[in-house]
């Protein structure tokens, strides 16, 4: 055995590059990473989708939309069919009418609640204004003025509706216009007196107007009034949906970005110079991810910003945030990827840590977040399914120009994060006790590898070597070097064949421990 150059750890964990770019999962309108998944069952229905917590932006998600309204379209029905049957009582002509507008709504009810998950936001627009028109034709074509009332009030039901349902930009005009619409048809009314009509008119736009005002109030609350971004309380609610509605497998990254120097900014050029920078940065911010990603940027502090990406590994948020530094005023960012199983509150908490670190490394600079991920539980899974691999690096003698061995470096593909850095993964495993473990494998996956290569070699010359690192924690283990001479046994390696690098560890535990190891390789 030999020894080679302390220090070579750097070539082992030189970076890796991102792997292929994983698929980004489709995004409902809420921003939120909700993975398609088929349609429930009743049980699912009322065991899951009718426990909300309710609060701004509940609805975002397609599923709850649809359940809401596919609810009060099927309620609706019953009330029509209740109606209608009246009317059969009483002969009225128009019985057989309102039987098929109830046979409608039935059906559009239950299509609602079957279809719900497809319930995104073009087919909400649509859905409503059919609501709209039902509830003006039934006021409409209503026997008695009374029942004509009735009935009218139904539109102060799909007011609310397009102000849970749909973008504020779009509930104003529609609720606007359906309110002119149950109007009109009141209006129009045979049997309807003026007198009803003053007292009705007022009251429904003082309901549309005083709808409009409570969810533009919810909204300001969570709206930065600079840059139009969300502020800390909107994405913490996002996050926290997001988190709780992950599916296992689904990847999502969380970036927190701080302006650099910012302050002395504001300082010295003034501050609408500084307002300029924020907003210009948001707007930067806000185009990461593409249109359609779900992508969610927020304005958590003065001159700090966080940023939920989802479907894209640790490695392509990073891509993607040093993408904009020559477009924007200089800042730090710490990255962290959603684990599985983890809270919200621990995903803020890491990458808070990462951010600090980025500030602590000078400015200017990006630090990711390892995570929690490489246990000693979840190393020797990954092993088992073949998650690690080597690749080779050829060591070339510059005197002769030929190549008298090969590094073995290490790679690990997540079956979530991608692929993984090891100067990322290597130093968690050191920390959670999993060094040894995985270390044992790559020298025995290095050894079986190179005791099938014939590489020829000038007479005299050493053999052609594999040469693979090592930590401090594998060198204190007292059994180290005896486990890997009987590895090199076991598979033929000729003497020599082996070099052990050390890394930059922290060699002062158990030193009688390395440093007996080391004595006995290099004397094998």
């Amino acid at each position: 055995m030999q020894r080679g150059a302390s220090g070579a750890c750097s070539r082992a964990r030189e970076r890796a590059s991102p792997g292929p770019t994983t698929d980004h999962r489709l995004m409902d309108d809420s921003g939120g990473n909700r993975p398609t998944r088929p349609a429930g069952t009743m049980g699912r229905l009322f065991r899951g989708e009718l426990i909300v917590a309710f609060h701004p932006g509940t609805f975002d998600n397609p599923r709850i939309a649809g359940l809401l309204l596919g609810s009060l379209t099927v309620i609706g029905s019953l009330e029509l069919f209740a109606y209608a049957g009246m009317l059969r009582e009483s002969a009225s002509p128009l019985a057989g009418l309102y039987l098929i507008m109830a046979c409608v709504a039935l059906a559009t009810g239950l299509l609602f609640l079957m279809l719900r998950r497809h319930f995104t936001l073009a087919v909400r627009t649509v859905m409503l204004a059919v609501v709209l028109l039902g509830i003006s034709v039934s006021v409409y074509f209503a026997d008695t003025t009374a029942s004509a009332l009735a009935m009218s009030t139904w539109v102060l039901v799909a007011l609310a509706l397009s102000y849970m349902l749909l973008p504020i930009v779009q509930s104003l005009p529609f609720a606007a216009t359906g309110t002119v619409l149950v109007v009109t048809a009141l209006f129009v009314h045979p049997g309807m007196r003026g007198i009803d009509l003053l007292l009705i008119i007022p009251a429904a736009i003082i309901a549309n107007f005083g709808l409009h005002w409570l969810v533009m109030s919810a909204l300001k609350s969570e709206t930065d009034d600079l840059t139009r971004l969300g502020n800390r309380a909107h994405f913490e609610r996002i996050l926290n949906e997001h988190v709780r509605t992950a599916s296992p497998d689904s990847v999502s990254t969380v970036v927190l970005v701080d302006l650099d120097h910012f302050t002395l900014t504001n300082e010295v050029r003034q501050r609408a110079y500084g307002d300029a920078i924020l907003i210009d940065f948001a707007a930067r911010c806000a185009r990461l991810g593409g249109p359609d990603s779900g992508t969610v940027v927020a304005r958590t502090a003065g001159d700090e910003f966080a940023i939920l990406l989802p479907g894209l590994t640790t490695w392509q948020a990073e891509a993607a945030i040093e993408a904009m530094r020559a477009d924007v005023h200089g800042f730090s960012a710490g990255i962290a990827g959603h684990e599985p199983g983890e809270t919200a509150s621990g995903l803020r908490t890491r990458v808070t840590e990462a951010l600090s670190s980025a500030k602590r490394a000078g400015r200017g600079t990006t630090r990711i977040h390892g995570g929690h991920y490489a246990t000693a539980t979840a190393v020797g899974q990954a092993i088992a399914n073949g998650e690690f691999s080597l690749v080779f690096q050829p060591i070339v003698d510059l005197r002769t120009r030929r190549a008298v061995g090969a590094e073995a470096l290490l790679r690990w593909t997540h079956p979530t994060r991608g692929a993984i850095s090891p100067a990322e993964f290597i130093p968690l495993c050191e920390a959670s006790g999993a060094m040894p473990r995985l270390g044992d494998w790559i020298v025995d996956t290095a050894v079986t590898i190179a005791s099938g290569w014939a590489m020829p070699v000038e007479p005299g010359a050493p053999p052609f070597y594999v040469s693979v690192n090592a930590s401090g924690i594998e060198l204190g283990d007292p059994h180290y070097a005896d486990r890997l001479l009987t590895l090199c046994t076991a598979a033929a390696l000729p003497a020599g064949a082996l070099k052990i690098e050390l890394t930059e560890s922290d060699y002062v535990v158990e030193y009688g421990a390395v440093h007996a190891n080391m004595a006995q390789l290099q004397t094998s």
